[in-house]
């Protein structure tokens, strides 16, 4: 006779939490589109450096635009350190490679562990501890910014009496 669990033993046991979603793959055009945003940069001002006549600058922004558009892939990207770094290398893998042979980027800016990056104290940039999947420049950059207090209006005991006295 075999035995059987009853209800209850079942019950004691909870069943496992699913596991987390993965997150969702960065792509060639994200990652194109952190990289300008991590430099501070607008299409206009990222694609200024690549025209040098004015009837050339529609074009530019154009193609600009395009390298971000989701689905497309460029297959020979022009150099882009005119305006903003980008790791060639990691474009093409991003192009060429399942998602899950991608290289591990920062969630927040596109930073590869391979480039080289100071964050805000100075230091090389590396993974941040605290969120696995940003860098320790964004992770620094989220951390609330230190704000004085307010400076004190009351007047100091000694100087009351003597803005009284002088009245």
């Amino acid at each position: 006779m075999r035995s059987v669990p009853s209800l209850l033993s079942m019950l004691d046991h909870p069943a496992a939490p699913p596991p987390a979603p993965l997150p969702a793959p960065v792509m060639p055009w994200d990652y194109i589109r952190m990289r300008r945003l991590a430099a501070g940069l607008s299409i206009e001002q990222a694609a200024r450096p690549f025209w040098h006549r004015p009837e050339h600058q529609a074009d530019v922004e154009r193609n600009m635009r395009a390298i971000e558009a989701v689905g497309f892939r460029v297959k020979r990207l022009w150099d882009m350190s005119r305006s903003f770094r980008l790791n060639l290398t990691v474009y093409r893998q991003l192009c060429d490679s399942p998602p899950e042979q991608h290289p591990r980027l920062c969630r927040a800016c596109g930073w590869d562990e391979w480039s080289s990056q100071l964050d805000v104290e100075g230091f090389d940039c590396t993974w941040s501890a605290a969120d696995p999947e940003i860098c320790t420049l964004c992770e620094q950059a989220r951390r609330p910014k230190f704000r004085p207090r307010p400076a004190n209006t009351q007047p100091h005991h000694h100087t009351g009496g003597a803005a009284q006295r002088a009245a």
